[in-house]
């Protein structure tokens, strides 16, 4: 009797709602709501999920597709949408201020909830069905926890994997957990496993992999290890290890092939090869592996006609220049061969041989094509595209002048364009000097030397022969990056900058303890308070040593106290200013304390006995 009593009261809602005038539609499974209709759908549906939504929002179109295939999936609870452009009045009603918005309205609750989930089908069934079942369990983990005692048997076998090194505590951690885990699940059909590893509790692991922040991911790769630098987000991740998956060395089998992989503005590199049964070719290929961010063409070929047609012999493995940068002061490609080859020495040869004498420096290859110092390089409107590769030519030729004569004494050239280092024009103090040209050597002792504006005012050619002979008279003068001295600076812990640096520091009457920090640096926030509370109890009671925090985004530290992270802590104890001690223990004061006492040589000094 009450089947057919609710039956029959479904019935009347529906008779009564058409005697209205009120009827849902739906759009690929989806209801489309309106002002008029949408009290009258959740009296008819007071369990939904309802998204709010732009039809010009990238983010709603992406969503789209995902959000009528989760439609599909959910046969107990219906999925709706309402355009905000159009239907106005119930948007304001519930604040909608961003697109795609999606609420949650339960039976048994008293309004809506955010929708927090992931926008893909698969979340948000199980978001749902976590929200509406009681009985309902979430599938297994399938991104695999690692400890010091599995790791390495569960690592061992595996062609190519990706593991998360995180803390608990960590909100990127956290951010990255449920992205990381839907990656898992899509790459296990390929046989690509995830796995994770609490660095905080498996210390050692953390070392091993030198591990510094969090999250760190690395991929392994036969039991090699490489940086992980990839997108954050499951998409992202599943396509970015899809593409690691395969050989960083492409086979080529054919001329056009090896024609097609040719880039227009980098290196391409290719091997030529008897057979891929060799010392060479295996060095090749694992050289190829190690650098798949810098070289993005690299190739090899065992076939006789394309050996042929490149007149190249086996065991050639050959660097290609790019013609935007061919000239007649250097060769079109570079040529190694050697019948055992060695990685480290195949290595050198490509990152030493990878730029033209002057290529172009960007962002994304400055880390890896222009290392080498002293580096000279020359900022102006560089533009390679067909309307302004004339004048960006122009120029290059002049500084190729100037860099074939200074070759033979290792100078490093390239040109960059002016707008993508900006910021770094303007910390060196050239980000309004009125030149058309601005230069700036990278020298060998860390140091940047720009070419001073108001000293130069002629032609390119000529300001930079006359910048390169003073800067190898060593009269150049180089920029250093510093805030201005604190003008009251009286507290227990002082604050360094670049230039009163060596003045508190390299007072030899005193030791020295400096945290070098970034101020956007969450470990640095933390240990400021302790820092603090160490700094004032050692003032009185160790007059003759200095605590001292030091901001490295901000100023330029000296060559010897290298900052690779944040923070870092040097102790620098008199008579050894110029060899700094790294600390590299934790962030414990009494731990701290002791370091500085074993190294002590003004301070904590024993009083004689009597």
């Amino acid at each position: 009797m009450l089947i057919q009593f609710l039956v029959f009261s479904l019935f009347l809602l529906n008779f009564s709602l058409a005697e209205e005038g009120i009827t849902f539609e739906k759009d690929e499974g989806v209801y489309v709501l309106t002002d008029k209709n949408f009290d009258a759908f959740l009296e008819q549906n007071p369990t939904t999920l309802i998204e709010f939504y732009a039809p010009w929002c990238g983010h709603c179109k992406q969503l789209a597709p995902e959000y009528s295939k989760a439609a599909g999936q959910l046969k107990d609870i219906p999925l709706a949408k309402v355009d905000c452009t159009v239907e106005t009045e119930v948007s304001k009603r519930f604040d909608i201020k961003g697109y795609p918005t999606l609420k949650f309205w339960h039976k048994d609750g008293d309004g809506p909830s955010d929708y927090d989930g992931g926008r893909d089908a698969e979340s948000i069934v199980a978001w749902i069905n976590q929200k509406t079942d009681p009985n309902y369990k979430p599938p297994p983990e399938e991104v695999v926890s690692l400890t010091v005692e599995t790791f390495e048997e569960f690592v061992s076998d595996k062609p190519i994997m990706l593991v998360e090194f995180y803390a608990p505590w960590c909100g990127h951690c956290k951010k990255l957990t449920p992205e990381y885990e839907k990656a898992a699940r899509k790459l296990k059909e390929h046989n690509i496993p995830l796995a994770k590893v609490d660095a905080t509790v498996e210390k050692r692991l953390g070392d091993q992999f030198g591990v510094q922040g969090y999250p760190t991911l690395k991929i392994l790769r036969n039991g090699q290890r490489y940086d992980y630098d990839g997108p954050r987000e499951a998409e992202g991740i599943i396509k970015y290890m899809l593409e690691q998956a395969r050989p960083a060395a492409k086979h080529l089998k054919t001329i056009k092939e090896a024609q097609r992989m040719f880039l227009k503005d980098d290196v391409t590199i290719i091997g030529f090869f008897a057979t891929e049964d060799s010392r060479s070719f295996e060095a090749f290929k694992e050289s190829a592996e190690k650098t798949r961010p810098e070289f993005k063409a690299v190739g090899y070929t065992t076939e006789p006609e394309v050996l042929k047609h490149f007149k190249a012999k086996p065991n050639d493995i050959v660097i290609f220049y790019p013609e935007i940068y061919w000239s007649k002061n250097e060769p079109r490609s570079r040529t190694y061969n050697k019948e055992k080859a060695e990685i480290e020495d195949l290595l050198v040869f490509w990152r030493d041989n990878s730029a033209p004498l002057v290529g172009q420096m960007t962002r994304m290859n400055a880390a890896t094509k222009y290392t080498k110092r002293p580096l000279v390089v020359v900022y102006y409107n560089v533009d390679f595209s067909v309307q302004y590769r004339e004048g960006t030519e122009y120029w290059r030729q002049k500084v190729l002048a100037i860099a074939n004569k200074y070759k033979d004494q290792k100078y490093k050239f390239a040109i960059a364009d002016e707008e993508e280092f900006a910021q770094e024009l303007t910390e060196v103090g050239l980000g309004d000097s009125g030149l058309e040209h601005n230069v700036v050597v990278f020298g060998y002792d860390g140091k940047k030397y720009p070419m001073n504006p108001d000293e130069f005012d002629g032609e390119l050619d000529e300001n930079l022969e006359a910048f390169m002979k003073k800067i190898n008279s060593g009269k150049a003068k180089p920029h250093v990056k510093s805030q201005p001295v604190p003008k009251d600076d009286k507290g227990p812990l002082k604050t360094l900058v670049a230039s009163n640096f060596a003045k508190i520091v390299n007072d030899e009457s005193k030791d020295a303890l400096i945290e070098f920090y970034a101020p956007w640096c969450g470990h640095c926030k933390s240990f400021e308070p302790k820092y603090k509370q160490l700094a004032a109890k050692l003032q009185k009671e160790q007059p003759n040593l200095v605590l001292a925090k030091f901001d490295a985004t901000a100023n330029d530290a000296p060559e010897s106290f290298k900052v690779e992270g944040f923070p870092t802590i040097y102790f620098a104890p008199s008579g050894k200013k110029t060899e700094p001690i790294k600390y590299t223990g934790n962030r414990d004061l009494a731990d701290l304390e002791n370091f500085m006492k074993k190294h002590a040589v003004k301070s904590y000094q024993k009083k004689d006995e009597l």
